[in-house]
């Protein structure tokens, strides 16, 4: 994400939870940013910055720390790797449950979801609104929840990593990127829809 990505989603964010509405000419205010969101010509990129919006603005669920993880695997059947595996298994599972909960909060994620179906429905898309949803959850919280982006395990009792590459991304950090070709399709969709927004929001502060 670029620098001028981040100052606009960060003005729309602040923008949005502002209770101060009020245009003045000689400075532009959270108003202003509401209004150029306003004219955006892009409906599916301003609902997406909405909705991170709002997930930005609840409380998250925690994700499982390595310690715990280890403690469930001793109650698991099967070899020691069998049982560090499930457990690493069944904390990402568990945290998935958690995030799609969290979802269901979310005012703004209905017309995103919808767009995001047409869409993917529009390309002929097997299940196009398993696809949305799905890529939808990466999009929000792609971070690894086992080792929460660091790519690899902790040592215990310390801030420390170990050499030991995380077994569920394997390294990358991020969770595993869903539906394949169709959802990494669906994927670069959402990123020009929020450039198309951003560019048309700052063309509109730049103009005032």
């Amino acid at each position: 994400m670029t620098d001028d990505a981040i100052s606009i989603d960060e003005k729309y964010t602040s923008a949005t939870h502002s209770s101060n509405m009020r245009v003045q000419s000689e400075r532009r205010g959270d108003a202003d940013v509401m209004i150029a969101a306003g004219w955006s010509p892009s409906r599916v990129g301003m609902a997406l910055l909405r909705l991170h919006s709002e997930y930005d603005g609840v409380q998250h669920p925690r994700k499982m720390q390595q310690a715990a993880i280890e403690a469930y695997a001793q109650n698991l059947i099967g070899t020691p790797a069998q049982r560090i595996n499930q457990a690493h298994a069944d904390a990402a599972r568990w945290h998935q449950h958690e995030l799609e909960l969290l979802l269901g909060k979310l005012k703004s994620l209905p017309d995103v979801r919808e767009q995001l179906t047409l869409q993917a429905d529009k390309w002929g898309m097997d299940k196009p609104g398993h696809v949305a949803a799905s890529v939808l959850m990466w999009w929000l919280d792609r971070v690894c929840p086992v080792c929460h982006g660091r790519q690899f395990e902790g040592i215990d009792n310390t801030p420390m990593l170990s050499k030991i590459v995380c077994p569920v991304c394997r390294g990358s950090g991020e969770r595993e990127f869903p539906c394949g070709d169709d959802g990494r399709r669906l994927a670069v969709f959402i990123d020009d829809c929020l450039a198309r927004a951003r560019v048309s929001i700052k063309q509109r502060l730049h103009n005032r």
